[in-house]
């Protein structure tokens, strides 16, 4: 009469990764950098208020999506483009703990990866695409932190008015915080000479 033997099997440990994480692999060791991109998110999130919506509440949610999109694509690009997920140096070029407006923060970095020659050329901040970008974030600033709800009367002087207003809301086409946004960022690979990612097409 046979037994049948049973032998102990030990588990094989398996890292399953997505190509999209990537992995950096040191003597004697594994260091895993898990990673994401939240721009072309934002930016799907401004497009289809840009579409599908007429009234100031798809505008002021356009501007709101459109100003995140550029937040986060700051990052993710400098991340991937210009480091090539060297994900070591990113604290030279986003110190943890520093709080720097995106007006700021965009300017600062783009310039600071010049001087460091991580990119060939930076884009002009005189130009009427910047001041829009600069307007863009004003509004944006104004609903989040309240200003646009300020009363409003003839008499004020325009340091006192809400901005963006109701009014102001109203009167602003679909598409355009999108626009200033896909401005922005084609003129900064356009200065780097490097391709705009294939998520940033128009309204």
């Amino acid at each position: 009469m046979e037994h049948n033997k049973q032998r102990s099997i030990k588990p094989k440990l398996q890292i399953i990764r997505p190509p999209s994480i990537p992995a950096l692999w040191s003597v004697g060791a594994i260091k895993i950098w898990l990673t994401y991109s939240f721009a072309p998110e934002w930016f799907k999130d401004a497009l289809n208020e840009a579409r599908t919506g007429s009234d100031h509440n798809s505008r002021r949610r356009e501007i709101l999506f459109a100003v995140c999109c550029v937040e986060s694509y700051l990052f993710e690009w400098t991340r991937d483009e210009v480091l090539n997920r060297n994900f070591d140096e990113l604290e030279e070029y986003f110190p943890y703990g520093r709080k720097m407006g995106i007006k700021d923060r965009w300017k600062h970095t783009i310039k600071h990866l010049k001087k460091n020659d991580r990119i060939s050329n930076s884009p002009d901040f005189g130009d009427s695409c910047w001041q829009d970008f600069c307007n863009l974030v004003v509004y944006r600033d104004g609903l989040v932190h309240g200003r646009s709800s300020r009363p409003e009367t003839s008499s004020q002087g325009n340091d006192q008015k809400p901005v963006p207003s109701k009014t102001e809301l109203d009167q602003l086409p679909p598409g355009w915080a999108v626009k200033i946004v896909i401005l922005l960022i084609r003129d900064l690979h356009k200065a780097v000479g490097t391709s705009t990612p294939q998520w940033l097409i128009e309204p």
